[in-house]
């Protein structure tokens, strides 16, 4: 492929709330748990923050980076599975946001967690072919908005978004080759008309992660398959994170070494970003990756299937290595608030659009 990643963009919440602060409202767990699933600290929404806020924020991170004209982009895509929109594009606010042209082929791209890595080889597709020079995909989620108060899911639901601008003039990194693999499981989902996500399966142990496994290892070896490679030629890997049970099952099952992956794992500071999750920890990678390294990417979409891709970073890597807005700095740029501040920022409490005042 000729097709790469010119630059990319990362938007976060600086607010946080720290597991035990959960904990103290519900006590619904042990708190064994919080190390044994490197449950610490996940992203709280701020008063006017959504999915859409954050896409746009690192879209703009990623073409300020980049270098391009925003009229030569072709395609916009936006891979979310918490649209603040049920039946309208968000992408095309997105369009309008960032001063796109109006031509530029836009669409939102579903497919739960995976929806990034799905947008981004959609994009990548429309480039190899001609129809486009460049596109721009961004993973973006906002999944405390989506979690029940109570569900133990809350401890580490989290939000966040990543942008990759694609094109083939000078990129950071090339993709190489990609593979998938899905079929129909009801893992965590939400239908229409919910406002909060359902699992399918509970959420702790084994068990807790039994659409995982199913998807993530036939993708996997999919990819080694097609490439002929093997675990050891690849120096990075960016894994699974909803919690830290999945990076390890991940790298037991595709036989991963241990400091291929848990490196890039970035559950304890930032909890579970959704569709942003997997794309934080390529752009985590991106931020110190020196030249020439393969860089392997497994992103499961719970009910969606996995698919799993590898590029190789290039010289410009180095050359073009952001200075500031690096992932670690965002995580490390925080304001810490408590359970009844998270509820109010999260809109937990919806309050009815035809009230006459604050009083009633």
């Amino acid at each position: 492929m000729k097709t790469g990643i010119l630059s990319y963009g990362v938007a976060l919440p600086r607010y946080r709330i720290e597991a035990g602060e959960i904990w103290k409202v519900w006590k619904n767990l042990s708190t064994s748990f919080f190390d044994l699933l490197s449950i610490g600290e996940r992203g709280v929404l701020g008063p006017e923050e959504d999915t859409l806020t954050l896409a746009v924020a690192a879209a703009k991170q990623a073409l300020e980076r980049g270098g391009v004209g925003t009229e030569k982009i072709g395609a916009l895509f936006l891979g979310s599975g918490t649209s603040p929109y049920a039946t309208k594009a968000a992408a095309t606010v997105m369009l309008d946001a960032l001063g796109l042209p109006e031509t530029a082929l836009t669409s939102d791209i579903q497919c739960a967690d995976k929806s990034g890595s799905t947008a981004l080889w959609l994009a990548a597709g429309l480039i190899e072919s001609g129809q486009v020079d460049y596109a721009l995909v961004v993973a973006a989620d906002s999944i405390n908005r989506h979690t029940q108060p109570g569900m133990v899911l809350e401890y580490v639901a989290s939000a966040g978004a990543v942008a990759f601008l694609l094109g083939k003039e000078n990129p950071i990194a090339m993709l190489e080759a990609f593979a998938t693999h899905s079929h129909d499981q009801n893992d965590y989902f939400r239908v229409e008309g919910e406002r909060f996500i359902q699992p399918g399966a509970g959420f702790y142990g084994w068990v807790a992660n039994w659409g995982l496994l199913d998807h993530v290892v036939p993708a996997g070896k999919a990819l080694f398959e097609k490439t002929g490679l093997t675990p050891a030629d690849f120096a990075k890997f960016a894994v699974p994170q909803k919690t830290g049970i999945r990076p390890l099952m991940t790298m037991g099952k595709l036989e991963l070494d241990m400091m291929q992956v848990l490196p890039y794992v970035l559950t304890a500071q930032i909890g579970d970003c959704g569709a942003a999750g997997v794309p934080l920890s390529l752009a985590h990678i991106l931020d110190f990756a020196e030249p020439g390294e393969r860089i392997g990417v497994i992103d499961y979409g719970a009910g969606a299937g996995c698919d799993a891709w590898s590029l190789v970073t290039t010289e410009a890597v180095a050359e073009r290595r952001p200075q500031s807005g690096l992932v670690i700095q965002q995580l490390e740029d925080k304001i810490m608030v408590d359970y009844a501040t998270m509820s109010k920022y999260e809109q937990k409490y919806i309050q009815s659009p035809h009230r006459l005042s604050n009083f009633y």
